[in-house]
C-alpha cells in the first residue's frame, strides 16, 4: 500500500521525517517541504520506514546532487539538499538532541560554522574494491558502487584515484580496500593498498606513472583491521599544519579529514579552554596530537591519552619536531586512565579535560570526571547523541555548560562535529 506524504524535518541519520495518521515515518533522500508518495518498507510500534517512489511536489530546498551515482552510493545523503539549508537542519538537529537527550541547554551557542567547501573537502577517502568496481559500499550493503571519482574528495585524491585504478585494474593484486590521503604540505597524494594475498604484483613498476608522494602495501587475509605491511615505497607520511603546529603521519593514522574546519575546530578548543598557562590539560583521545600540542604551547603541562601506540609514536615524534617540551603521550585506554592515572594530577594545580572520542562517545570517562572534578572540561563530539547521554552524567556531576557550537566537517552528509564547553560549578 501507499501512502501520499508531507516531508517536515530531518532526522539525525539523514532520513526526512514524514507521518502517517499520526505515527512517524523515515524517508531517506528526502528534503524538508517534499511531498512524495511512499511505500512502507518496515512498520514497528513507534515509527515505520518508508522509501519515496515518486516526488509530488518538491521542496525549495531542494538541488541538484553532482554525484551521478548519489542514492545508490552509501556515502552521502544530502546532496540533493541545498547547502545552507543542510546546516541549518544540522544546527536544529543539534541543539533539539542536546536538550531532549541531554536536558542541556548551553548559556551559549556559537553560530554555526559552515565548511568554505561543500565539495572537494575530503583530505583522506577510503575506497573499496570487489569484482573489477572500485567505489564505497551502497547503503546498508556490502556490494560496491563502481565510480570515476567522488565530488567531496580533494582533486588530488579523485587525480590519483584514477591513475591508480588505471594503472591496477585487472591486475592480480588480491587489493581489496584502498585509502588515499593528500600531504597538505606538497599537495601531492599518498595510498595505502590493502591486499588479502601477497601475489608477487610488481607494485612499483605498475604505479611508476602515478603521480604519488609515495605508497605502501598492507596484507590482512581476513579483510580486517590495517594489516601488516608488506612494502612502502618513498614517502607515505601526510603533513599538514593546526594551531601553529606542523603535523606529520602515516597515512594509516586518523586525522580529520576537512583540514580547514580541523583548523577552525583547534582555534575553538582553544578558546574554549581559556588557558592562563598555570593549568594542566589532558587531551583523552589525543591521537597525533592535533589538539594537545597547541594547548601545550598556552598550559604549564599537557598530557595526551591515546591506546594507539602507532599514533602515540607519531605525537611524541611531533612534539620533537615543533620544539613542544611540556607535552608528554602516554598509551592507554581513555576511560582506564581516568580511573586511575588521573588520580596522580591532584596537586597538579588547575586542570582542563579534552574529551574527543569515537561516535560511540565515552561513558566511563564521563562517569569518572564527574566525581574527579576537573576546573573545566572541552568535549568535541562526531555524534549528538552520544555526546547528549555523556553530558547529562557530566552535568548531573556539578558541571554547567557554558557554551556549545557545531562545525561542519562533512558537507553533503548528515554528520555533526560539534564542541561544548563545560566548568565546575562554584
Amino acid at each position: 500500500m501507499e501512502h501520499i506524504v508531507e516531508i517536515t524535518a530531518l532526522a539525525f541519520g539523514g532520513n526526512g521525517i514524514g507521518r502517517i495518521d499520526g505515527k512517524v515515518v523515515f524517508v531517506p533522500f528526502t528534503a524538508p517541504g517534499d511531498r512524495v508518495r511512499l511505500r512502507l518498507t518496515l512498520e514497528k510500534k513507534g515509527f515505520s520506514e518508508g522509501v519515496a517512489t515518486e516526488l509530488l511536489a518538491p521542496s525549495p530546498l531542494r538541488t541538484e546532487p553532482l554525484c551521478p551515482v548519489f542514492g545508490r552510493c552509501g556515502g552521502c545523503a544530502w546532496q540533493h539538499i541545498a547547502y545552507p539549508a543542510q546546516v541549518e537542519w544540522k544546527e536544529r538537529i543539534f541543539v533539539e538532541t542536546l536538550k531532549r537527550i541531554g536536558k542541556v541547554s548551553p548559556a551559549r551557542y556559537d553560530p554555526p560554522e559552515a565548511s568554505p567547501l561543500p565539495y572537494n573537502y575530503r583530505s583522506r577517502v577510503g575506497f573499496k574494491i570487489e569484482g573489477g568496481r572500485w567505489g564505497f559500499f551502497e547503503p546498508k550493503s556490502h556490494r560496491v558502487v563502481d565510480i570515476e571519482s567522488c565530488p567531496i574528495a580533494d582533486p588530488v585524491i579523485n587525480n590519483a584515484f584514477r591513475e591508480i585504478k588505471g594503472a591496477l585494474a585487472g591486475g592480480k593484486t588480491g587489493l581489496y580496500a584502498l585509502d588515499i590521503g593528500v600531504s597538505e604540505k606538497e599537495g601531492h597524494a599518498v595510498a595505502s593498498f590493502h591486499v588479502s594475498e601477497d601475489t608477487g604484483f610488481d607494485w612499483k613498476g605498475a604505479l611508476a606513472g602515478a603521480s604519488l608522494k609515495g605508497f605502501e602495501v598492507r596484507l590482512s587475509p581476513l579483510k580486517k583491521g590495517k594489516g601488516k605491511r608488506i612494502l612502502a615505497e618513498l614517502d607515505t607520511r601526510l603533513v599538514y599544519g593546526a594551531g601553529g603546529v606542523e603535523f606529520s603521519a602515516g597515512i594509516g593514522v586518523f586525522s580529520q579529514v576537512n583540514r580547514s574546519q580541523n583548523r577552525r575546530l583547534v582555534e575553538r578548543v582553544v578558546e574554549y579552554a581559556g588557558l592562563a598557562g598555570t593549568e594542566t590539560v589532558v587531551d583523552l583521545f589525543s591521537g597525533v596530537g592535533n589538539m594537545t600540542l597547541p594547548l601545550a604551547r598556552l598550559a604549564k603541562k599537557a598530557i595526551g591519552i591515546e591506546s594507539s601506540a602507532e599514533a602515540v609514536r607519531e605525537a611524541k615524534e611531533n612534539a620533537r619536531s615543533n620544539s613542544v617540551s611540556n607535552a608528554v603521550f602516554i598509551r592507554e585506554e581513555a576511560g582506564v586512565w581516568v580511573n586511575g592515572g588521573f588520580k596522580t594530577l591532584e596537586k597538579e594545580g588547575p586542570l582542563v579535560v579534552i574529551l574527543d572520542p569515537p561516535r560511540s562517545g565515552e561513558i566511563d570517562a564521563s562517569g569518572a570526571l564527574g566525581s574527579l572534578r576537573p576546573e573545566k572540561i572541552v568535549y568535541v563530539s562526531c555524534s549528538p547523541p552520544t555526546l547528549a547521554r555523556d553530558l547529562s552524567l557530566l552535568t548531573g556531576s556539578g558541571y554547567s555548560v557554558f557554551r556549545a557550537g557545531l562545525f561542519d566537517m562533512f558537507p553533503q552528509t548528515y554528520h555533526i562535529e560539534s564542541i561544548v564547553g563545560l566548568e565546575l560549578n562554584q
